[in-house]
């Protein structure tokens, strides 16, 4: 990918602003050193790679690896205004241009939909100092957005999902690859592996960014698990999502949703072979 930012790019930078506080405590958890050596990758626009930066001396380094020029471009204005060096790069997820186990702290957010899950996960163990983490930040979209739905809707919903990620992907979890984490981690030698479920919480009245999220959210699934809907879970979809319903998610006083991710550390990587 080179050039212009991705189709999910509104989505996911709405997921960063809705959820910022969440997301900034979530990285100043993981477990790294201040003079540490952190991989993020693909970094995206940047956003995990100045808080990643945030919790480095002068003495670390963050390094932000991408396919996609504005990305790249993103990640250095944010590093820049932030006040931080790092090392920004142009590559791939399977071919990092580093020498293997060089990295205290891997970090991979929410990538894995857009990648090979087993080839990256295998690039990304192989980057991992043996003392190191892999960190992993993924989405089950099955279970990913709850929200009160009414019951005939939440119950047709996981269906649905399946059937757009068949057809879109050629694979029914392709859109949960939470799913398959915990056997890739295994079968890339880490002995190590703790799950940990991120739970972030919304209540009306929503405040700018969440009701922004919500309609990206309202975006996805309208476009790609809509159609496989039955007729009477699509008319409800409709009323819940219309903004100008008084039914509306966004409109409703006593609306509230969970977004759910799972957070994987992987360490004690044994030697290859």
């Amino acid at each position: 990918m080179t050039g212009s930012t991705p189709d999910y790019d509104a989505y996911q930078s709405a997921f960063h602003a809705a959820f910022a506080p969440d997301l900034r405590g979530l990285v100043n958890d993981l477990p790294v050193r201040p003079d540490g050596r952190v991989l993020d990758v693909p970094c995206g626009n940047g956003f995990y790679t100045e808080m990643l930066a945030r919790r480095l001396s002068p003495a670390g380094r963050v390094v932000a690896v991408d396919t996609c020029d504005e990305y790249l471009a993103d990640t250095r204005g944010r590093l820049a205004a932030a006040g931080r060096d790092g090392e920004v790069l142009k590559a791939d997820a399977y071919r990092l241009p580093f020498r293997d186990r060089s990295f205290d702290l891997v970090w991979c957010a929410q990538s894995l939909v857009s990648l090979d899950p087993a080839r990256a996960v295998a690039a990304l163990a192989a980057a991992v100092k043996p003392s190191g983490t892999l960190a992993i930040l993924e989405g089950d979209e099955i279970r990913h957005v709850l929200l009160s739905w009414p019951a005939e809707l939440e119950a047709a919903l996981p269906a649905a999902v399946l059937l757009a990620s068949a057809k879109r992907y050629g694979d029914a979890i392709k859109l949960s690859p939470a799913r398959r984490l915990r056997r890739l981690l295994r079968e890339s030698g880490f002995r190590s592996i703790r799950r940990r479920t991120v739970v972030m919480e919304r209540a009306a009245p929503f405040d700018e960014q969440a009701s922004n999220f919500l309609r990206q959210h309202f975006d996805f699934l309208r476009r790609d698990v809509y159609p496989h809907l039955p007729r009477s879970a699509q008319r409800l979809f409709d009323s819940r999502t219309d903004p100008d319903s008084a039914e509306s998610m966004l409109r409703r006083p006593d609306a509230e949703f969970e977004c759910v991710n799972v957070l994987y550390e992987a360490t004690d990587r044994r030697a290859p072979e």
